[in-house]
């Protein structure tokens, strides 16, 4: 018999977290309860923020927020190392939907984006969210960059690591000793590691992310913020995956995701179960591989004591005209220019007597600074080696 091709959202929806729990467990199979239970989801209501699509099947853009939310995670969680339960935006994508042309695209926005905040005021754009919520975040990504925004969804730190932990880790290739001492990812072995919840979300998380390439020095990643986001990309398209290896069409792991949905996964108001529903049929035959990422152009300064990204306008206006609805996404074979990386730029490296295994209280650690040139961003990207395979 031939294998059933599975759903976009089986797939695409599935790799970014917040839809796999509700789109997998409609388009799965179209049962009663699902459809029921997914009704009950968490609902934000976003006041006029929202615009609603042109006409039923056009073109939409959903925002997806990433909560720095450690409200229900335990004590001793390495997440709440040096800081607070609260709530911030922790990650910002925005994803855009075809149905005509069956594609779809998704734009990162990098937390430290220095923006004007809707309602008055500058900041980095994470904290448009805790200043006003999401519907001043809604606001702040229309007003600054003139993308309308149809749909909101919202997931947690709990949400993301009961979501790893519901497909059993999610694998991710090391090609040197990684680590993020800020975020508690401790890597020390190289190859194909499957990461738990708490290091995956360590992972997703790292901003200073280092590499040891002789086990004595390590050396971070000088890129910051765009590094963060191409590993974020990355571990989108490792989780799905993986997620689809894991049988999105199995009832009882359809239902383990929806539990997993019903506590750390919140809707706008108007994001209708119908409209995921169509979605699903709409996109029945998108190939994930076929999924075009974008990070705005920006540079890295100072306003004040605050290290912030500035962005670059005039480069990133063609890619925020394909969420504009003005430009149609490109190919995904189309590489974007990353020559703005490989200025000089000075690190920190730190040199450790730490070994493969070791955890992050046994490291006795000194510090030294030296320039690094023509660093590229590909250095601190996790990739499997031509020829190999992981996960």
């Amino acid at each position: 018999m031939r294998r059933p091709s599975r759903t976009w959202p089986q797939r695409l929806l599935l790799s970014l977290n917040v839809f796999v729990v509700l789109t997998c467990l409609i388009a799965a199979g179209g049962l009663a309860w699902a459809y029921n239970q997914a009704s009950a989801l968490p609902r934000v209501d976003v006041g006029t923020s929202l615009q609603a699509p042109s006409a039923p099947g056009e073109a939409m853009n959903i925002l997806l927020v990433g909560i720095d939310d450690g409200m229900g995670l335990a004590e001793g969680d390495p997440v709440l190392t040096g800081r607070s339960k609260s709530l911030n935006t922790d990650t910002i994508m925005i994803l855009r939907v075809e149905p005509k042309t069956q594609q779809a695209s998704l734009l990162s926005l990098p937390r430290d984006l220095w923006v004007d905040i809707a309602g008055g005021g500058q900041g980095r754009i994470n904290s448009a969210l805790a200043l006003g919520g999401p519907e001043r975040l809604i606001q702040t990504i229309n007003q600054d960059f003139d993308i309308p925004i149809n749909h909101y969804v919202m997931i947690d730190f709990q949400g993301f690591e009961a979501l790893v932990k519901a497909i059993n880790g999610v694998p991710v290739y090391f090609n040197f000793p990684s680590r993020d001492q800020a975020t508690g990812l401790f890597q020390y072995e190289t190859g194909c590691q499957i990461l738990s919840g708490e290091q995956a979300l360590a992972f997703a998380r790292s901003r200073h992310f280092e590499i040891s390439r002789d086990n004595k020095t390590w050396q971070e990643d000088p890129t910051g913020d765009f590094g963060r986001v191409t590993r974020q990309q990355q571990f989108i398209r490792a989780a799905l995956k993986k997620a689809v290896a894991q049988g999105v069409r199995n009832p009882f792991v359809l239902k383990q995701f929806l539990e997993i949905a019903q506590k750390n996964v919140t809707l706008d108001t108007e994001f209708k179960i119908q409209d995921l529903v169509d979605l699903g049929s709409q996109f029945r035959t998108f190939d994930p591989d076929s999924l075009v990422s974008f990070t705005p152009v920006a540079t890295g300064t100072f306003k004040g004591a605050a290290s912030v990204l500035e962005l670059n306008v005039a480069a990133s206006q063609p890619m925020f005209d394909v969420f504009r609805g003005l430009r149609p996404i490109p190919s995904p074979n189309e590489v974007p220019d990353l020559s703005f990386l490989t200025t000089t730029t000075t690190v920190t490296s730190t040199s450790s007597t730490a070994r493969s295994g070791a955890t992050s209280s046994t490291m006795a650690t000194t510090s030294t600074t030296q320039p690094i040139t023509t660093t590229t961003l590909s250095e601190f990207i996790p990739q499997v080696p031509e020829g190999q395979t992981c996960g």
